[in-house]
């Protein structure tokens, strides 16, 4: 009904004119004004979905340019249109779309980011040549953001940081706005060259404005990871600009966090907390230490956790970072425990190299959901949303999290006490990548009963680990409960073995054959899977003319285009155009997850041997343990 009453205002204003349009691939009904403010008001009316769906011109090309929420290929699509229509090239309507979007204010910031992202991977010859539109960009926009954009696109151009420097030097505010472009350099190594500017200014007193930013700037430095975080911590301490050193600390990798800082830290963090007014308690500063807080008690001995979660209970909501653990398919907690009806942020940090997205499901649903994920063609939905299935047993859900991004859900926890799944419904992820949320009257009562000490217990296991006992395996294993594993390590969802299975990665069922009968070379390939990649079965990463990038198998490849699959689902199957493909390089590592077999004890493992070595069809008898 909306969009008919769009379409029908249109027409009334249009008086039956079409705009000049070009590449019309929509209906051919389709009309808007000549005026460019009475086009940007009904195209301004139209959803995201409905936007993507207009036919092309060079109105719906600018739509697509500034408007929120859209994909990067939908904005490179739109430079590409507007540099035709004009007859001009990407990187001038890129700088004129940043000017247009900076004087829309605030509400553009998303659109500015996603722009700055395809202006800093932009030619450095070609940038060098806008040189001119950059410097105005620098000293006449509004926004602190596009300024930020503009310093960083300045300094990529002359691949160097000393002379933009030099220029801001003797203006506190832009010296302000470079130093806070910091994090937006592609460049690690431009960013690097900024420490020595930046670490003595986090101890200046005379410039406070000044002083935050080098704090939020310094943490996208890499290299000193460890000396930044004791710097900042040692500010959280003596309260002195908290509230953005703790922001900063969030942003350090949770690898680099030297372990005798964290229960010092922690407790300055609570005290600092603690002092912040009930009224303050729900804005974006408190949320932040909190969430901070929360991630440094996960990495505290059992006793201090408990008495460090049950302080931070007591402040605001519960916060939950669930981390997405690197090339190995699952999620650092597997169990989380939240208090019926209370506010609940749980947070996905993506750390692993393949998108991930999170979803809180009703009681038993896990499956169900799963399956219709796997089902699902990777059109997103209303929201933005990919293979995440329209039921109403999907509670709650997040977009997809690119490697190194994170997602989060805000919302009031269950009233009704229960077992609710978190999982990752991306095809093929589900039945490693899920967790339950219980949720119970009394969380301190439950824990009491019910310490987290269900979280699972990793071994790094090696062959030598194994070597004793490899040549009686047999005699030491029960294939039924091998079969069970299989299906709940999710081997089942890329292997064939037997009757069984999904043909993503290699057959199993004579996996065993293959290996002459050796125990240890099979079970060497599931500890090191990267150790031995067959050409069939390695991904590559594809980076397209739009700025997506794709990762995947190769399954045919003819002359004009590539058939490959990005997951262990006939729906992740797609055509990519050889025209389309600006690079592709193929991965050193396998798509198979390291430590998927971490969670297992010894005798699970040869459990899963025995079925590998049955063949798929078992013994006609269990051994038992």
């Amino acid at each position: 009904m909306r969009r008919v009453s769009v379409l029908l205002l249109a027409t009334v204003i249009l008086a039956c004119r079409p705009s000049c349009a070009e590449d019309r691939t929509g209906p051919t009904n389709f009309f808007l004004p000549q005026n460019p403010v009475a086009a940007a008001y009904i195209l301004g009316r139209l959803s995201n979905q409905e936007l993507i769906e207009a036919p092309r011109s060079e109105f719906v090309y600018v739509a697509l340019l500034e408007r929120n929420g859209l994909d990067r290929k939908y904005r490179v699509e739109a430079l590409e249109g507007l540099a035709r229509i004009r007859q001009t090239d990407v990187l001038t309507e890129l700088l004129r779309g940043l000017v247009e979007l900076d004087r829309k204010g605030d509400d553009s910031a998303e659109s500015l980011r996603e722009l700055a992202s395809i202006l800093l991977h932009s030619g450095r010859p070609e940038m060098l040549a806008k040189r001119a539109e950059l410097d105005r960009l620098v000293v006449g926009s509004q926004l602190s953001l596009t300024r930020q954009i503009a310093w960083a696109a300045r300094i990529t151009a002359e691949g160097a940081m000393e002379a933009s420097w030099r220029n801001a030097e003797p203006n506190p505010a832009q010296l302000e706005d470079l130093i806070l472009g910091t994090p937006l350099l592609s460049d690690s190594g431009l960013r690097a060259a900024f420490y020595p500017k930046l670490r003595p200014m986090l101890l200046a007193t005379e410039q406070p404005s000044l002083r935050r930013a080098a704090i939020i700037a310094i943490a996208a430095v890499s290299g000193h990871e460890e000396e930044t975080f004791n710097l900042l911590a040692a500010l959280v301490r003596d309260g002195v600009e908290a509230p953005a050193a703790i922001a900063s600390l969030g942003r350090i990798p949770r690898s680099s966090w030297p372990k005798e800082a964290i229960i010092p830290l922690s407790q300055s963090l609570v005290e600092c907390l603690q002092k912040v007014p009930a009224e303050q308690r729900t804005e974006a500063p408190f949320a932040n230490a909190l969430q901070f807080a929360t991630e440094l008690a996960s990495l505290l001995p059992p006793d201090a956790e408990r008495a460090l979660s049950r302080a931070l209970r007591t402040l605001g909501p519960t916060v939950v970072t669930l981390h997405a653990v690197y090339e190995q398919m699952r999620l650092d907690k597997t169990l989380i425990a939240v208090e019926a009806g209370k506010p609940l942020v749980l947070i996905l940090q993506n750390d692993d190299a393949m998108p991930h997205n999170l979803a809180v499901l009703a009681p038993g649903a896990l499956q169900e959901i799963g399956l219709a994920a796997e089902k699902m063609s990777p059109e997103p939905d209303s929201q933005g949303r990919l293979y995440v299935p329209a039921s109403p047993k999907v509670l709650h859900a997040t977009r997809l999290a690119s490697p190194g991004q994170k997602v989060q859900l805000t919302f009031n926890a269950p009233e009704q006490a229960g077992d609710y799944p978190f999982v990752c419904t991306f095809p093929g992820h589900w039945l490693r990548m899920s967790g339950t949320l219980t949720v119970v009257p009394d969380v301190e009562a439950y824990l009491a009963s019910h310490p987290l000490s269900q979280q699972p217990k990793l071994v790094e296991w090696k062959l030598a680990d194994f070597s004793p006992d490899l040549d009686r395996a047999a005699s030491l294993s029960n294939p039924a409960a091998g079969k069970e594993l299989f299906s709940k390590l999710a081997c089942i969802q890329c292997h064939k073995l037997g009757a069984q299975g999904y043909s993503f990665g290699p057959d199993l069922t004579d996996v065993f054959k293959r290996y002459k009968n050796d125990r240890a070379a099979v079970l060497l390939q599931i500890l090191e899977p990267s150790k031995v990649i067959e050409d069939r079965y390695r991904n590559f990463n594809f980076e397209l003319n739009n700025g997506d990038s794709v990762l995947g198998l190769i399954l045919k490849d003819d002359n004009q285009s590539l058939t490959i699959q990005t997951g262990p689902a006939d729906s992740l199957i797609q055509v990519l155009k050889k025209s389309e493909i600006r690079r592709q390089r193929a991965q050193t590592s396998s798509p198979m997850p390291v430590g998927l077999l971490n969670a297992l004890s010894k005798n699970e493992i040869f459990d899963l041997l025995a079925y590998l070595e049955s063949g798929g069809n078992g013994p006609p008898h269990d051994h038992g343990h």
